[in-house]
């Protein structure tokens, strides 16, 4: 048999590329086993594949032109996208606020046209949620207008000053993971454990996508107050000019 200068017998026909399919197949198997898996193995909430669920929040809002002049003449379109923009990260926190608070504000506003000057609202102490409540309602704190009320869990109160109507939307029992504040409350604890970050991360995103997959009725209780219990501060300093006539 023929042999190379060296008196090595040269691979049979297709033997490279065959020792070579093999090796590739090897190798994209190492890779896809080392490669995240699913979008529930830990590490943050891909947030193209959260606004792209059938029930991501879209709000469309209005504001004053000016910092003193009327309400402007169009509306601007609030996607979720802006909101974790605005927040820092996506979270089960804020997905979960801001579409408990979208729903309410469709109730508040049935034209779908939220006017940011009118509306405020109490939330819990949680960041995401007064984060989500303060973009999308246009209320804040310094006039008195976000409420931070420790003891309302997972609710938001959505009040429209113009014509006093206060409406309450929570959270339904079972869509939140039962284990998921416990998990949350440990990791705060326990430092830089990786595994559990990981495992509280994969739950959150689970949870965010449970809610942002259903009806908002489905994952939202709604109902009308008689009133909004807080009492609310002055107008914005923005808003004041809101009701005046805007020029031609």
């Amino acid at each position: 048999m023929r042999t190379d200068r060296n008196g090595r017998r040269p691979p049979a026909a297709g033997g490279i590329h065959s020792a070579g399919l093999l090796l590739l197949v090897a190798t994209v198997t190492v890779l896809a086993a080392s490669a995240p898996r699913g979008k529930a193995e830990g590490g943050p909430a891909p947030l193209s594949v959260l606004c792209a669920e059938p029930y991501a929040p879209v709000v469309k809002v209005l504001d004053t032109e000016s910092s003193l002049g009327p309400l402007a003449a169009k509306t601007q379109t609030v996607r979720l996208e802006d909101l974790v923009r605005y927040h820092g990260h996506p979270c089960d926190g804020l997905v979960t606020a801001s579409a408990g608070i979208a729903y309410g504000l469709h109730a508040l506003f049935p034209n779908g046209v939220v006017v940011r000057t009118d509306v405020a609202a109490a939330v819990n102490a949680s960041p995401c949620y007064g984060d989500a409540a303060a973009y999308l309602t246009g209320a804040r704190a310094r006039y008195h207008t976000l409420i931070i009320d420790k003891s309302l869990g997972d609710t938001w109160i959505l009040h429209r000053r113009s014509t006093g109507k206060t409406v309450v939307v929570s959270l339904r029992k079972g869509i939140k993971p039962d284990n998921l504040p416990g998990l949350e409350e440990k990791l705060r604890s326990e430092g830089c454990d990786r595994p559990l970050i990981q495992r509280v991360q994969a739950l959150q995103i689970r949870y965010s996508e449970t809610v942002l997959s259903k009806p908002p009725q489905a994952v939202f209780s709604l109902k009308t107050l008689p009133s909004f219990a807080y009492e609310i501060g002055a107008v914005r300093a923005d808003a004041v000019k809101a009701r005046c006539a805007r020029g031609e």
